[in-house]
Parts: C-alpha cells; sequence; structure tokens
C-alpha cells in the first residue's frame, strides 16, 4: 500500500491529535481558566435571574428537542414524538440531562447556568486566537474577557443555539487558522471535525465549509511565488492541494454529494429545518446597500474605534502581510466577515421583515477585536487602510435603520442604543447623521493622536476606550432585559412556573400528555397562541399536540402535529395519541371522553378513553364556534358505549354576541328542548335536553338569523388579520353533563 493512502495519513493523524491533546492539556493556562470561571459566574448571576420564555418559538423548539433526548433517551431530534430533520442538535443535546425527570422551571434555571459557562467558554479559543495573532502576554487575556463582554452575551439569557454556537465558531475559525499557517494532516483533520461541530451547534455556519478553502486558498495564494502573474493563481491551488492532500480528498468526495444532491433538487433539504433559506434567489435586489447596513451595528458593538482599527488592520495584512500566523488570521476573518454577511444580509432581504438580525454575525467581533488587539500593538498603521475602514463604517452608518423598541430587540441587542441616538439625533437621519461624524471625527482624532503622542500612551487610552465603552452597552442591554416586561406580558424575574406546571406536578414530567390548542380567547390571536406556548412549555409531560381540522397550533410546521378525525356516527377517533390529553374548558368543537383530573386557567386535564372516542362533536359552526352566516351549526351528542336504550343527556350551551352590537337573536333547538333568545357581549348560557338512541346520537341545532363582520378565522396569523368572514353569536362553551334520564 502507498506510504501516503488516506488511510495510513488517517491513522497517523488520530494518533497526532491526541498527542496535540495531551500536549495542550499540559500547557493549560490557568489564569485563562479562572478569567473563564470568573466570566461564567458574573454572566450567570444575570441569566439565572431569567425565569421565563422570551424568544417563541425558539426557546419552545430547544426545550422541546432536549426533553424529547432526556425522555426517549436517544440523540436524534424529536418534537411531539416524530423525528424531524434538524441539524443544529448540540445545544439540545448539552443541556437534555437538566431535564431527566425534572420539572421545567427547575431545569429551565439551571440551563440558563449552564449557558453562561457554556457561552462564555468562547473566551478561551479568543484567547488562543489572540496570542498566536499578536505574540504578547497580556493582550489575549484582554480579548478574551471582551469577548465574554460584548452586547450579544445577554443571549446567554435564552435558549438558543447561541449559547453554544459562539465557541463553536471561534473554535472552528482558530482550527482553519491553524490548518492555514501549519499545513499537516492532523491540522486538516481537526479542522474537518471543528467544522462539523460548529455546523451541529448552529446550521448556518455549513457557510464555513466554503469559507475554509477559499480562506486556505487566499493564504496560499500570498505566499506563492511565480515566473508570471497568470501562472501564480494556478501554481497556488497546486501547492494547496500538495499541502493538503487528505482535505482535498474529503473536500472532492464533498463536492461530489453536492452535485448528486443538485442533480436531484435537494440540496436545500440538506440544512433540515432551515432549508427555506436555501430556496430562491439567494441574491435578491438591494443587497448592496444590506450590505453595509449589517456593518453598522457590528461598529457600534465594539465601540467605533476598534472596529476602525481592526478592519484597517485586516485590509493590511491581508494584502501586504509577509507572516504566515498573520496573513492567514487576516485571509480567515476577511473571507468569514464577507461570507457571514452574504449570508445574513440574503436572509433578512428574504425573511428579516425589513430588520436587521446582527445576532447572526456577531461571532466574528472576537475577531475585529483581536486584529484590534493586534493593531494597537504594532509600530505603524497604515492609512490607506484606515481611510477605507473609516469610510466602510461612516457609510454602514449612514444607512443604518434605527427603531425604538419596548423591549430588548434580540435580533439586535445593539438596538438599545437607538433610544438614546434618536434622542440626541432628534430624528432618524441626525442620528445617522450624528454617527457618521462621529466616525470622522474620531479618525481624524486617531491620526492626529498618532502624530503627536507615544505610541504606548496612544495605545492605553484605545484601550481603555474599549474596556469602557463595550461593557457599558453591554449593562444597557441587560439592563433592559431585566427591567422591561418579556415577549410573554409578565416581568422575566418572576417565577412562572407555580403558575404553569401545574400538569407536570399533577402527572410528573415523565407523563405522556396530547395538548389540543383552541382558540379561546376573544378577538386575539397572539395572545391564544401565547397561552398555548405556556401549556407547552412550563409542562414536560406535554409531549403530543393534536390539531382538528388544521384549525389551530400555534406553532410553525417544525412541530409536528396529530391530526385528528371522528366518526360521525360513533364519535370514534382516528388515534389514541395518548393516556391523557388537555383541552380548553371552552372547546367548542369536542370533547375527549374521560376522567377530568383537574382544571386550572381555563384548560382541563382528561384521564382519556381507550380508545379514544368523542361524547359530543359539533359541525357547520368556525372552528373557533361561531355561527355561519345561513348555515345551522350543529352539536351532536353519541350515545355512551354499552348504551341499551335512549337517554336524556344534558347539554349546557354558552353564547355571545359581538362586540359593539346590539343583542342578537339565537335559536338552540334539539329533539327534546328548545331554547330562543338574545345575546349580548357578556353572553348567557342554558341546559339543554336532548334525547340520545342507543348504538346512535342526537343533534342539537344553533343558529342566528342576523350576522355581521367579525375578526378574521384564528387559524393563523395571516388569515386572522385578514377580517375576511361574517359571524353571528359566538358559542363560548359546551359541557356535557354525566347524569342521565328517561326519554
Amino acid at each position: 500500500m502507498d506510504a501516503h493512502s488516506p488511510t495510513r495519513e488517517l491513522t497517523t493523524a488520530g494518533r497526532s491529535i491526541s498527542a496535540s491533546l495531551r500536549a495542550v492539556a499540559q500547557r493549560v493556562e490557568l489564569p485563562l481558566v479562572v478569567l473563564w470561571l470568573a466570566c461564567g459566574t458574573g454572566l450567570a448571576l444575570l441569566t439565572s435571574r431569567i425565569t421565563d420564555w422570551y424568544v417563541m418559538t425558539d426557546e419552545l423548539l430547544y426545550e422541546r428537542l432536549a426533553i424529547s433526548v432526556a425522555h426517549l433517551q436517544t440523540p436524534l431530534p424529536h418534537i411531539h414524538g416524530v423525528l424531524i430533520a434538524n441539524v443544529n442538535q448540540l445545544y439540545p443535546l448539552l443541556f437534555a440531562p437538566l431535564f431527566h425527570n425534572t420539572l421545567v422551571p427547575s431545569a429551565l434555571h439551571d440551563a440558563h447556568v449552564l449557558n453562561a459557562f457554556l457561552m462564555s467558554s468562547a473566551c478561551l479559543p479568543a484567547f488562543v486566537l489572540a496570542r498566536r495573532v499578536t505574540q504578547s502576554r497580556r493582550l489575549p487575556y484582554l480579548v478574551a474577557a471582551l469577548s465574554v463582554g460584548i452586547p450579544w452575551m445577554v443571549l446567554s439569557s435564552f435558549l438558543m443555539t447561541e449559547v453554544v454556537a459562539y465557541p463553536a465558531f471561534l473554535w472552528a475559525v482558530l482550527a482553519v487558522q491553524n490548518a492555514a499557517a501549519s499545513p499537516r494532516t492532523r491540522n486538516d483533520v481537526l479542522m474537518v471535525v471543528t467544522l462539523v461541530v460548529a455546523m451541529l451547534a448552529r446550521t448556518q455556519f455549513a457557510v464555513l465549509l466554503l469559507v475554509a478553502p477559499i480562506a486556505l486558498y487566499v493564504h496560499q495564494f500570498a505566499f506563492t511565488e511565480a515566473p508570471s502573474r497568470w501562472s501564480r493563481p494556478l501554481l497556488a491551488g497546486k501547492k494547496l492541494v500538495s499541502a493538503h492532500r487528505l482535505l482535498a480528498a474529503a473536500y472532492a468526495i464533498f463536492a461530489v454529494a453536492v452535485i448528486a444532491l443538485l442533480a436531484f433538487g435537494r440540496v436545500s433539504s440538506a440544512l433540515g429545518t432551515y432549508s427555506v433559506t436555501a430556496e430562491g434567489n439567494v441574491l435578491p435586489g438591494g443587497m448592496g446597500r444590506s450590505l453595509l447596513e449589517h456593518l453598522a451595528p457590528l461598529g457600534l458593538g465594539v465601540g467605533i474605534l476598534p472596529f476602525i482599527l481592526g478592519v484597517s488592520w485586516l485590509f493590511r495584512e491581508l494584502v501586504g502581510s509577509r507572516d504566515p500566523e498573520r496573513q492567514a488570521f487576516a485571509a480567515i476573518v476577511t473571507v468569514t466577515i464577507l461570507a457571514l454577511l452574504v449570508e445574513v444580509t440574503s436572509y433578512d432581504l428574504r425573511f428579516g421583515q425589513g430588520r436587521l438580525h446582527d445576532r447572526y454575525l456577531f461571532y466574528v467581533v472576537p475577531l475585529i477585536l483581536t486584529a484590534f488587539t493586534a493593531a494597537v500593538r504594532d509600530r505603524a498603521w497604515s492609512r490607506w487602510s484606515l481611510f477605507v475602514s473609516a469610510g466602510l463604517l461612516a457609510m454602514a452608518f449612514a444607512y443604518m435603520p434605527l427603531i425604538r423598541y419596548q423591549k430588548l430587540n434580540v435580533d439586535s441587542p445593539v438596538a438599545v442604543l437607538n433610544d438614546a441616538l434618536l434622542d440626541v439625533g432628534g430624528s432618524v437621519h441626525g442620528a445617522r447623521s450624528l454617527l457618521v461624524l462621529v466616525t470622522i471625527g474620531l479618525t481624524g482624532l486617531l491620526l492626529a493622536a498618532a502624530a503627536l503622542l507615544r505610541r504606548r500612551p496612544l495605545a492605553l487610552t484605545l484601550l481603555a476606550i474599549a474596556v469602557v465603552a463595550i461593557p457599558a452597552e453591554t449593562g444597557l442591554a441587560f439592563n433592559r432585559l431585566l427591567t422591561v416586561d418579556g415577549t410573554s406580558g409578565r416581568p422575566l424575574t418572576v417565577d412562572q412556573g407555580v403558575v404553569f406546571d401545574w400538569i407536570d406536578r399533577k402527572l410528573g414530567p415523565g407523563a405522556n400528555v396530547t395538548m389540543i390548542p383552541y382558540p379561546f380567547l376573544y378577538g386575539n390571536y397572539w395572545e391564544n397562541v401565547a397561552y398555548w406556548w405556556n401549556v407547552e412549555f412550563w409542562n414536560a409531560a406535554v409531549q403530543r399536540a393534536a390539531v382538528y381540522e388544521t384549525a389551530f397550533t400555534g406553532t410553525p410546521e417544525t412541530f409536528p402535529a396529530t391530526e385528528l378525525t371522528f366518526d360521525r356516527s360513533t364519535g370514534r377517533a382516528n388515534t389514541s395519541a395518548s393516556n391523557y390529553a388537555v383541552e380548553a374548558v371552552a372547546e367548542t368543537r369536542f370533547r375527549l371522553s374521560g376522567t377530568e383530573l383537574g382544571e386550572d386557567r381555563g384548560v382541563v386535564l382528561i384521564e382519556t378513553d381507550q380508545p379514544w372516542r368523542a361524547e359530543w362533536v359539533s359541525y357547520d359552526l368556525y372552528r373557533d364556534g361561531w355561527t355561519i352566516p345561513r348555515i345551522t351549526g350543529k352539536v351532536r351528542v353519541f350515545a355512551a358505549p354499552g348504551q341499551a336504550r335512549p337517554k336524556m343527556r344534558y347539554l349546557t350551551i354558552s353564547v355571545r354576541g359581538p362586540n359593539d352590537v346590539p343583542a342578537r337573536t339565537f335559536h338552540v333547538v334539539s329533539n327534546a328542548s328548545d331554547w330562543s333568545d338574545k345575546a349580548d357581549e357578556k353572553g348567557t348560557s342554558k341546559q339543554i335536553s336532548v334525547c340520545v338512541p342507543p348504538a346512535g346520537f342526537g343533534d342539537v341545532r344553533v343558529s342566528s338569523p342576523r350576522y355581521s363582520p367579525i375578526y378574521g378565522d384564528p387559524r393563523s396569523e395571516a388569515s386572522f388579520v385578514s377580517y375576511a368572514r361574517s359571524g353571528g353569536v359566538l358559542v363560548t362553551g359546551i359541557a356535557l353533563a354525566d347524569e342521565m334520564g328517561s326519554c
């Protein structure tokens, strides 16, 4: 066998990596470990104060994935018992043990503490990168600390992938930089491993699979000498392949796989739940301006001057450095920033609803801070690169969207500064102009100071600016988060578990309960959605969700639902999803037969009869209980199992009229009762008797002769805001008594 075969190289690489890891363990920087633990502890003091959800349905998704790992004992991603195509499974796997047979409030607290240490661990690769680039003993500690002090660290307060994606990204960049500066098989293997881990942390980082070879080529090109300008690109490519043979083979296999997926039109499916982002036109109109806009929050988030100096240093080292470490870093960071800018800008233009999502970009901030400290350490600065860097940031500020947000904007934590900027500037245009002038003025002062001051005092001043400005912004972000009610409408620091986790306390978190969402809150789509988010989020036992006639879910397609149907003659269900179910007390579509175990905040917990069947089902009503114009609705009461003779059943029906209209006439008729009345917005109710034959059913008819426009169909946000329907009266409750009589 060839001495350089892939098998031999892989074996050698594995041994080399093991030796490298042992060597690293022996050279652990104790002060760095202390710094990480101190930063993690300080951050945990803040994150542990968060006792509620904030970002939906992101937090619900990752909580459910973690709970499924704990319950099903499998690392594969499941939602509602169904395997889903989720790539970024690393974060749920890490905090899944916290949800093992534990109530959600306790597990949530522990997860927030774990978040602090996971996300702050980004200081470790940031330190190593800074040490390799700056060759300094002290500055890497500053970079490590600032990497944990940036405004985007507020994301550690939530159950989101950014928590592990942040350190995973920096480890991947470090591995690429190591492979570029020191081409060895073991370094290539290590790079591939870290890239895979980064993708498992966040699917977005699939882009790094493209960044790595491009950055390696740019670095190789910079150090390749050729007889002519035209032969240099080809020669650089040959040398790159020669230096990274195993990596070249891996990418050749990867390219074949991509081509095969392209042939079958399945490339986007490889991204799992993010497949839609790779479909359609990935370079929409407006990319040029929006690319600049996305630089603005990065510059603002690091205090302007560190951004100008850091990016300036990257430009200079990219084209003029002869130091392999520095040039490799500059090449990798430049290509990475450009790739992420294009990726995030494309996403925002197509799916971002006009908002900037700099939480998808902040990963590059420690790289910019590393470049900044390297620039501060250098004896001379390049004027042309300073002008280019400052010009880019000034243009970015000239286009920067500035919106006032009442709460912390998770997509852009730096937007916490928008209020102050708009107050000082007086308007959006004024605030933009102020930022542009500050950028130009600071650049001018920087050049003047460089000419007049000695380098050491100037360096200390610049570092002091970064040390003050960056953590101050972070403090503002956490203050906004902790002092303003969250998106749930509740204070984030008040424990909600004692209110919402009653199902887990009743049955235990390991039970299996099916939730049947229903929009029973009058005229408000999002309040209904948030209500059922709370039911699921706070109860680990809620492991299924059932949907009847695709009417209402409140969750996206990544949350599979059980489709329910009922036999119109017997009430028999098509499935028996679990032994327990949660329905709304005000449910007007059907009621599952079973024993009621408890009721709280508008929902009832039922130990269902097996197999599932409905005691009653309504027909010809809107799926939220409104009567349909010129159509008579029916409530069908089914005979009980084993019923041998006709029985009189007693059905209590509650009815109300629309808001702001006179009391509206309605009629309720059965084969044993007749009720005609008027209902206003306060509502009315009455018990109706209906004779139900054995092995059959009895119908109760509900109608209203008058109708008027009502709010839209709450099956989705789009249908709700359409206001494209009319209704008569709203049936707000149907309850079948256990008592039976003769008829």
